[in-house]
């Protein structure tokens, strides 16, 4: 038991290290989860995370301490790519139509700085951009029974967007992009009841299942 244990634990650090030779937009789906599982990394982020909480005003500080912070701009790696994906198409479509392509424009090194390619863009995710849409209007409206019927509906349309999004612009390109542009916005804080074993494997289910 003690030989398969070494072994697991050897196993998972070299992922680990694999991963951290990678760029944000090259790492697998499952190296993603690990780094966010490993107890080690996640007291490195709330150290982090404590240390900014200090300059934080008065007021603020009384929030109770997270159980981990993923904060976008430090490790954009840790996002799935779903995730990424579905923040640029909200904000972009729905949420911040006249100011997030501008966002994206001055972030991104290669991909989406000029007219044409976001034009494209914007033909590819049209559909899954419209139901986020109406999932967006129905939770303003308090709607539970079309959100329920809408979120039923957003892996099938998020998988067709990003699988022609990558065909059309090259997948290195476009995951280049999303993990050059969007993460930098995004901070996902967990609260101390958090079932990480149940929120990672969610996670990572829905990645792999939505691309």
């Amino acid at each position: 038991m003690r030989h398969l244990v070494a072994l697991s634990l050897v196993a998972c650090l070299g992922i680990a290290a694999t991963a951290d030779a990678k760029q944000p937009w090259e790492w697998t789906s499952r190296e993603r989860a690990e780094a966010r599982r490993d107890p080690a990394k996640r007291l490195e982020r709330l150290r982090e995370d404590e240390a900014e909480r200090r300059t934080w005003p008065a007021s603020a500080k009384r929030l109770p301490p997270p159980a981990d912070v993923i904060n976008g701009a430090k490790h954009p790696e840790l996002f799935f790519v779903t995730e990424l994906f579905e923040y640029l198409v909200r904000s972009a479509f729905v949420t911040l139509p006249e100011a997030y392509p501008h966002v994206v424009r001055q972030r991104t090194s290669d991909l989406f700085r000029d007219d044409a390619d976001w034009k494209r863009f914007a033909t590819i995710a049209a559909d899954y951009a419209a139901v986020l849409r109406t999932e967006h209007d129905a939770a303003n409206a308090l709607d539970k029974k079309t959100v329920a019927a809408v979120q039923s509906r957003k892996c099938a349309a998020e998988a067709r967007a990003l699988r022609q999004a990558r065909r059309t612009f090259g997948k290195t390109r476009f995951d280049r992009m999303l993990y050059e542009t969007v993460p930098v916005s995004m901070t996902s804080s967990f609260s101390a009841g958090t079932d990480f074993e149940v929120s990672i494997g969610s996670a990572l289910a829905r990645d792999e299942r939505c691309q």
